[in-house]
């Protein structure tokens, strides 16, 4: 196997085990280390037929030979899965259209792809695949970045909807004074789980641009922004009893 080449299985009980190069692994565990998974290093001499799974997710995250992943696909037919999840973050949709060609070719069933990880986790949760919360998260400055980007704010902007000043936001952003972080970030907390549930990962920029009849034609990122977290929760949760909006 090349660089960048994994493929996790589901064991029983809904563990996962990572499949990685030794030189690898390291990497691999940081991926995913919010999985609770088991690692195991590819074999070169073929498959494990001890190892089964209904559920399969290939990772490729560096570009790599065609032979190397038509290989790679050959030997994880061989495990006989009910579907197949590719997951290939950060690669273009040619990419991706050129992997299902691959992937077409080995005769592949029941494939589906992600380019996030948020993505991927929303594919797993609707195979019935569960895993542990994310304890922590979005309680270090990191974490704070990768949502504000996630929510298309820039930092005045997520000052307000956290009730903040800027440099306070700037400051938590470093890591630095974040005590009142968890409690300002709950809001905001709530709402990106309630988005996993009910809006698709690579239509969730356009989601939040788009105004909303039940909220006074406001877009989500308004409303965000807007420190109006709140109101989008209460519309989630009215779709969720099954009120009308």
């Amino acid at each position: 196997m090349k660089n960048g080449l994994y493929i996790l299985m589901q064991a029983e009980k809904h563990e996962l085990i990572v499949w990685t190069r030794k030189s690898e692994l390291k990497e691999a565990k940081a991926v995913f280390s919010r999985f609770h998974a088991d690692f195991q290093t590819v074999s070169q001499s073929g498959p494990h037929r001890d190892l089964k799974s209904d559920v399969v997710v290939f990772y490729l995250n560096h570009p790599t030979e065609d032979t190397v992943v038509e290989s790679a696909l050959v030997e994880l037919k061989s495990y006989k899965p009910l579907s197949v999840v590719f997951y290939f973050p950060h690669h273009s949709s040619d990419f991706a259209f050129h992997m299902g060609k691959l992937a077409e070719r080995s005769r592949l069933r029941q494939t589906v792809w992600a380019f996030n990880m948020q993505h991927l986790r929303q594919l797993l949760r609707a195979k019935k695949i569960q895993f542990p919360a994310d304890e922590g998260l979005y309680e270090g400055g990191k974490e704070l970045i990768k949502l504000r980007k996630r929510l298309g704010l820039i930092q005045d902007e997520m000052a307000e909807a956290l009730g903040v000043t800027p440099r306070t936001l700037q400051n938590w952003e470093k890591g630095v004074g974040t005590s009142q972080l968890k409690r300002k970030m709950r809001d905001l907390v709530e709402l990106t789980a309630l988005m996993d549930d009910y809006v698709s990962a690579p239509r969730e920029t356009e989601w939040l641009s788009t105004p909303l009849a039940a909220l006074q034609h406001k877009t989500p990122k308004e409303l965000i922004a807007s420190g109006r977290a709140r109101d989008l929760i209460v519309e989630f949760l009215r779709l969720r009893e099954g009120q009308p909006a």
